[in-house]
């Protein structure tokens, strides 16, 4: 029985870096969704709180959706920018000591982004600023926007629909429980994308650098402070597409967004900020959750996938050239890392190591089981 990376890699595919996107569209087509309002965000459906049990059908047959008439706090979008443009000294305090890239500041400079990771653990008083309000906004977010991805879960199991693929008996609930009343291995992400945060040697005026990343070699032209050059993609910042570890994401972010997702058939639609609104996406773990009855993921690949499976949400973020800068902050939804997601052929896996072993996988960490590979 081949190991638990191998039977990752099969359902992963690697692709090629995706080319820089100068429309605000990529596609004007929209599949049919079971959506209570309409979204002039290049289709993607947009749901109101009251219409929550809508959730799990909209995210089977779309990927994701914008929800409004949420009760959040104002999304701490400035707090973001207050910590992430801190003092470099400052930064530097708040790395979490054993190198982990889910807790505290981390960066990507060779992408031109950086983010920090909300600790929940200790009232949040870890690897965070010494600034009471800053704590109190984040806090405040954090608790707020776990409590409403658990409330989503929680459709999945009242949906007449839901199925479960550890046990046949029609009582066992679609997602498990503790995901529902525990913060689990939860965090909130705070990402800036600028220019400025490139390697220091690509941020002088009127200067040529070759840079290597990935063994790949490329050029990188900057003028008046890192500003980008269009027909160079490796200048603009940016993150690769991928798919999330847990659950459920809840993104916003300021404008221009720069996000793209692809749904279950390839095609692929801007994401950008709405109004009130918040973006939910589906994570790896709800495709082992809603995998059909008596199958796993794992181990039958595109056979456990119906109708009513949820495929993680492949996304990926290209800032548009020129942007000075964009801030966005991401709530994760995570289950205790020994919570067992996937009873198999190959033995039990939890979502530790499962989110461990998926880690280790090079390129990109795209899940496309069974489904049209996306390209730009």
């Amino acid at each position: 029985m081949p190991g638990i990376r191998s039977r990752i890699k099969r359902i992963f595919a690697t692709r090629k870096e995706p080319p820089r996107l100068d429309k605000g569209k990529a596609r004007a087509d929209s599949p049919p969704t079971p959506t209570s309002d309409t979204s002039d965000s290049d289709g993607l459906p947009v749901l109101h709180y009251s219409d929550l049990h809508l959730a799990p059908a909209t995210l089977a047959r779309s990927s994701a959706f914008y929800l409004v008439g949420h009760a959040l706090p104002p999304a701490p979008l400035p707090q973001a920018k207050q910590l992430l443009t801190s003092p470099a000294d400052i930064k530097k305090t708040l790395i979490h000591p054993r190198g982990s890239t889910v807790r505290g500041y981390n960066s990507a400079v060779s992408s031109g982004r950086e983010w920090w990771d909300y600790s929940p653990e200790n009232g949040g008083k870890n690897l965070t600023l010494d600034d009471e309000g800053f704590q109190a906004a984040t806090r405040a977010y954090f608790t707020a926007s776990i409590a409403l991805l658990q409330e989503i879960c929680a459709q999945f199991n009242s949906s007449p629909s839901s199925s479960s693929s550890s046990s046949s008996s029609s009582s066992t609930p679609t997602i498990p429980s503790e995901v529902i009343t525990d913060v689990g291995f939860s965090t909130m992400r705070y990402l800036r994308y600028s220019p400025a945060v490139f390697p220091e040697s690509s941020n002088t005026t009127s200067n040529t650098t070759s840079s290597t990343t990935n063994n790949t070699t490329s050029s990188t032209t900057t003028a008046n402070n890192a500003k980008s050059t269009p027909s160079d993609p490796s200048s603009i910042p940016r993150m690769e597409a991928h798919t999330d570890h847990g659950i459920l994401t809840l993104m916003t972010a300021t404008a221009p967004s720069g996000l793209y997702i692809w749904d279950r058939t390839g095609q692929i639609y801007s994401a950008p900020p709405l109004s009130n609104a918040v973006l939910i996406i589906a994570g790896d773990l709800l495709a082992h959750f809603t995998a059909l009855p008596n199958t796993n993921i794992l181990d039958d690949g595109e056979k456990a996938v119906g109708s009513s499976t949820v495929l993680p949400t492949v996304h990926a973020v290209v800032m548009p050239p020129d942007t000075r800068e964009r801030y966005s902050v991401a709530v994760f939804l995570r289950p205790r890392r020994e919570l067992v997601v996937n009873r198999g052929k190959g033995g039990e896996v939890t979502f530790g190591r499962w989110a461990e072993e998926k880690g280790r996988i090079r390129g990109r960490r795209c899940w496309m089981v069974g489904q049209q590979q996306p390209q730009f």
